[in-house]
Formats: C-alpha cells, structure tokens, sequence
C-alpha cells in the first residue's frame, strides 16, 4: 500500500516539475523562436503524461494483485473451513455408524441367547 502511496508522490512531483519546466520555457522564450519553446513544453507535457500513464499503470497493477491475493486467501479459508466441516462430519457418521454396529451385535447376542444357543 505505502507502493501506492510513493508512486502517486512521484507522480505528482514528476507533473509538477514537467508543468514548471514548461511554463519556464514558454514565459521566457527558450529556444531560437516561441515555436521551438511551445515544442519544447508540450514534449514535456507529453514526457510528464506518459509518465502518470504509467505510474497509473503500476499503481493498477498492484492493486489488482492485492485484491487477487485478499481472494486467494478468502477461497483457502474457504477450503479449509470446508474440510474441517467434511472431517466433522465423516467423524460424527463413523461414530454413529459404530454405535448402530455395537448396537446389533448386542441384539444379535440377544437373539442367540434367546435361541438357546
């Protein structure tokens, strides 16, 4: 985040220092004639533009690649809390199941005593 952060000052520094140079360059004429000057600014309006394009640029990036990592992490919980669930539950059904067998063979047990065997 503090990327982010250091790149929009950067940004911004770069802007302000293109938008100087060439307000320094129109007013005081640098340059053989006024055309050499206003070319001058506006390469540097373009240079400072193509700049902030692409600190943008990066700024995007990184944002998007925190946001896909805050999903990664969101959808692991998700799997982990899921097999968790699916343990808790393969675990409650063997209990049961084992109950239910202890169960029958008592039964089973029963029914043979029953029988006179």
């Amino acid at each position: 985040m503090n990327d982010g952060l250091n790149l929009r000052r950067r940004l911004l520094a770069g802007i302000g220092i293109a938008a100087i140079a060439a307000t320094g360059a129109a007013w005081s004429g640098c340059g053989d004639d006024e055309e050499d000057a206003e070319d001058t600014a506006n390469e540097l309006i373009e240079d400072a533009q193509d700049q902030a394009d692409e600190i943008q640029q990066d700024v995007q990036d990184q944002v998007d690649e925190a946001q896909q990592e805050a999903q990664d992490q969101a959808d692991e919980a998700d799997v982990e809390g899921a097999v968790e669930d699916a343990q808790e539950k393969a675990e409650k059904a063997q209990k049961e199941a084992e109950e239910k067998l202890e169960q029958a063979q008592q039964e089973a047990e029963q029914a043979l005593e029953d029988a006179g065997y």
